[in-house]
């Protein structure tokens, strides 16, 4: 079969996304009923000036992830971080998650997360460079919910509502960026690397999506080649273009998450395991960490 690697827009990205999530629903037997849904939650002062917030996302797998946590530099200390993620953790149980994920590097908040009850599920050297990401997680099934408790009378956490929240959930994540930024500084805005396959007809049949952070750290979000088109090269082929992609973007290292299903398909195209893995994710199989240098 003859066919051509392409970039994709934002739309078509979206499309090998999903059908990259169906992939690993039919593979791992999950009777998918739920749609992903967001949260943000916000600490305000009674002027309305935001003190400190987060955002939970939960997913079609029963997980929760927590990101973009911040809290502001004159009120730490005080407990509304711990608050505020006994409060997510709260919410992701009630709607049936038993998972609760989070990434931190050394310079934001991992002794924070190990008093919360998070393990660390794996650790990525040099990323950035000279510093170390981890990637943790926190068995909320298996945990009685917490007291929500913190010393600043008269303050609350609150939900904010859907007319304001994806404001508020930028303001967090920029006060986010502006603390990394002057901790490490990006060497530039990300940079998307995604790539398509199509058929004679134009239809998108294999892609993989991806990009390169402004710490030059890349990782492969998903791929997913049409039933009617594997096992013909193509996904390695995919692979392989992505990879010349980020080498050629300032790229050193290659990470993937795969499961125990599609785990063998990385080890054919050079990937190795690095310490730490995801039992029970999703329910009864596996999730690995893997890289490759570039």
């Amino acid at each position: 079969m003859q066919y051509e690697i392409s970039p994709c827009t934002k739309e078509e990205s979206d499309f090998i996304d999903e059908q990259s999530d169906q992939y690993i629903f039919d593979s791992s037997s999950l009777e998918v009923e739920d749609e992903e849904e967001v949260f943000v939650y916000q600490v305000t002062d009674q002027e309305g000036h935001l003190l400190g917030g987060c955002v939970l996302i939960t997913d079609k797998l029963k997980t929760g992830s927590i990101i973009d946590l911040w809290v502001e530099e004159a009120h730490r200390g005080h407990g509304i971080g711990s608050a505020l993620i006994q409060e997510a953790e709260r919410k992701a149980k009630e709607l049936g998650c038993y998972l609760a994920m989070i990434g931190t590097f050394d310079f934001q908040a991992k002794p924070f997360y190990d008093k919360l009850g998070y393990t660390l599920i794996t650790k990525t050297h040099d990323y950035p460079k000279g510093h170390e990401h981890y990637f943790m997680q926190k068995r909320i099934d298996r945990h009685s919910e917490g007291t929500a408790t913190y010393g600043l009378c008269g303050y609350e956490i609150r939900l904010a509502d859907k007319e304001v929240a994806e404001g508020v959930a930028e303001e967090l994540s920029d006060r986010l960026i502006a603390f990394d930024e002057a901790c490490v500084p990006r060497e530039h805005e990300y940079i998307s690397i995604s790539k398509k396959v199509t058929d004679e007809t134009g239809k998108i049949i294999a892609g993989i999506v991806g990009g390169v952070d402004g710490w030059n750290g890349t990782e492969i979000e998903s791929i997913w080649v049409d039933e009617a088109y594997r096992r013909q090269g193509i996904g390695s082929a995919l692979v392989r273009a992505f990879e010349q992609a980020a080498k050629e973007n300032g790229a050193g290292t290659m990470l993937v998450e795969p499961y125990d299903w599609n785990m063998d398909f990385f080890r054919k195209n050079g990937y190795v395991t690095i310490t730490g893995m995801l039992e029970d994710y999703p329910k009864g199989h596996t999730m690995y960490c893997m890289e490759k240098s570039l």
